[in-house]
């Protein structure tokens, strides 16, 4: 496969909603392009900005923010698993750890979904989620 069929199939890729470098990487893995064809098609992505982790991970955390109700530990973990690299997560992770998301989530939590729940239960859920114990408290 050449870099102008490589280039259109991750073009196509990207149509409908933004991607990691990984997940295009792997899509075009699939469909058998060489390392090295692969390698230039990121690249001419990246500098067209229709690959960007760092963009990326801005918009997926206003979207667990918004529609998710995760926790950091869950978006932290969604990010990795989509091959964001850790110090782009940490960076901006960071940030959203000093707005107090976590504290506004678990009273959003526990004043809904858990209010008719016994505290045990409630604290139990909220550790299986990835919450702190210490913000549980």
């Amino acid at each position: 496969m050449n870099f102008e069929v490589a280039k259109e199939k991750a073009l196509r890729y990207l149509v409908m909603a933004k991607k990691t470098e990984k997940e295009v990487r792997n899509k075009l893995q699939k469909v058998h392009c060489e390392e090295e064809i692969i390698d230039k098609v990121i690249e001419y992505l990246k500098d067209l900005k229709y690959i960007d982790d760092e963009e990326y991970v801005d918009a997926y955390i206003r979207q667990c923010m918004r529609l998710q109700n995760y926790s950091i530990f869950e978006i932290k973990n969604k990010l990795l698993q989509k091959g964001i690299k850790k110090y782009i997560i940490e960076e901006k992770i960071s940030k959203l750890s000093q707005t107090g998301y976590e504290n506004e989530l678990i009273n959003k939590l526990i004043n809904g979904k858990l209010k008719d729940m016994e505290p045990l239960k409630q604290r139990q859920y909220l550790y299986r989620r990835g919450f702190k114990t210490i913000d549980i408290e």
